[in-house]
This record gives structure tokens, sequence and C-alpha cells, in this order.
């Protein structure tokens, strides 16, 4: 695309943000829709995160704000308006900049997991689904699994209480899903890790290799590298993987509606 003093910039922050897989995918992406904006990667530390909303306000260009780790339970104290979801889920994925300067924060994080998992024809409603994590992300998933019709989730977390809220949260907004937390080994229809293990070289896995049988379909959140030791092993025994990078094309769709560059 050409850039030109009508571009308008979709900044997707993060620490560290060499990793993230979004600039290049929503740029290719938004190039085909012929959409004058561009991603740009802004890295900011956690400690500077405060200052950058008052520039985030007063950018003119800005048409929104992509926020991943480790920033996206921090930006919902800094955003001026929730979406119902991102209240919910107390962390927001993205950040629409009104002309006004008012930033809004939306949550796609389990939105975009679920569409994915529904546009491979994987059956969600009964199923049972063990999700690894209690963070943003994982609140995202739980509550978009729990509306999808899942049957029980089963959240397993290295701090049991977080998942235990996050359980009791669920159950409450969604009393149809049997949320309860993971308790030993048992047999899922679905295996969601939404942890950050997996993006360095020598991570432990997030689930315990036993539950990954043959047949159980296997979802990651991470996005780099695109085969992490989880689905790698998922498939080697008989698993069906779902890479991050699907997630995040299932989103795209949403993430253009809400920030007001295509109709609803």
């Amino acid at each position: 695309m050409t850039i030109t003093g009508t571009t308008r910039t979709y900044a997707h922050i993060g620490y560290p943000i060499h990793h993230v897989r979004t600039p290049a995918l929503y740029n290719r992406l938004l190039g085909e829709r012929d959409i004058d904006v561009v991603v740009v990667p802004v890295e900011v530390a956690p400690e500077d995160l405060a200052s950058m909303a008052p520039a985030f306000r007063a950018w003119r260009t800005l048409a929104g704000i992509g926020v991943t780790i480790p920033h996206k339970e921090a930006m919902v104290h800094l955003v001026d308006q929730l979406t119902p979801m991102a209240e919910l889920c107390g962390a927001t994925n993205v950040i629409r900049r009104d002309s006004d300067g008012t930033l809004v924060g939306g949550q796609f994080d389990g939105i975009g997991l679920v569409q994915s998992l529904l546009q491979a024809n994987h059956r969600l409603k009964g199923a049972k689904v063990l999700m690894s994590g209690a963070g943003g992300t994982a609140r995202a998933v739980a509550f978009a699994l729990a509306q999808a019709g899942v049957g029980t989730l089963v959240i397993t977390n290295r701090t049991r209480d977080k998942a235990a809220v996050i359980a009791a949260q669920v159950r409450q907004a969604f009393p149809a899903c049997d949320a309860v937390l993971h308790g030993g080994e048992e047999e899922f229809d679905v295996v969601v890790n939404t942890t950050s293990l997996g993006m360095k070289p020598g991570d432990s896995l997030p689930v315990d290799p036993a539950v990954l049988r043959p047949g159980v379909v296997v979802a990651d959140a991470v996005m780099a590298p695109p085969e992490t030791a989880l689905l790698k092993l998922a498939a080697e025994r008989g698993c069906t993987p779902h890479p991050g990078l699907l997630m995040l094309q299932a989103q795209f769709e949403s993430t253009l509606e809400f920030l007001g560059l295509v109709e609803r």
C-alpha cells in the first residue's frame, strides 16, 4: 500500500512487540480491501502505559489500538468507555478512537477464537472444553465459549484462585455452562491454551500431555511461533491442531466493524 497524508494508523501495542503477527497479516488484508489504514507495532513498557493514553486521544489520524500481552487488563482503566464484553472480561484487545478523542475498549479475543473454531466446523455446543490460563485472554475466551453453548468448561491455571474467579463469573453470566476447576486427568473434546507458554523455546507445556488424545481439537492462542510445542505434540498424538493465526484472522472482520472502517 502507498502511505499518504490521509493514511490513518492502527497502533498495535505490547511489551515486547517483536513477536506479533498482527501488523503483517492486517496490513495485507487491509491492502486487499483498499482500506487506507496502516498497522504499526508500538512497544510500550508497562511503566509507560499510562502516559500513552493522552497521546492516543490527541492522535487525530489514529484509527484505533490493538492491545497484546501484557496490557490487555491494564488498558481497561485507561480508556473512556468499554463494550459490554470488554467490561465483562475485564480486558480489552481492540480500542477505537472516536473523532472527539474518546477511547472505547472492545474485546474480540474470545469471539475470534470461537468464530475460527466454528469456521473450521468444530462442534462447540454441548462440548467439554479444557482451557489453560486465567489472564485477560482466558477470561475473554471463557465467556465466548460459554456464550457459544459449550456444556462444560474446565479451567486449569497455576494460580487456582484466579481460575476459580473466572469459573464463578462464567457460571453467573451463563448458568447453562458448567464452569469448574481442573481436578485431574479427564477426556475433552477441545483443549485451548490462552497462556503465553509456547512463545519461547523451552517453555513448559500449558496442559498435561495426557489430555492430548486422538481426535481432540487443540487450539493455541499463541501466534508466534505458528506451530508451538503444544500444537506439534498434538499433531503427533492424532489431535487436530488449531493455530493462533486462525483466531487472529477470524476477528479481523469484527475489528474492522468496531473501528468503523467498514459498514456493519
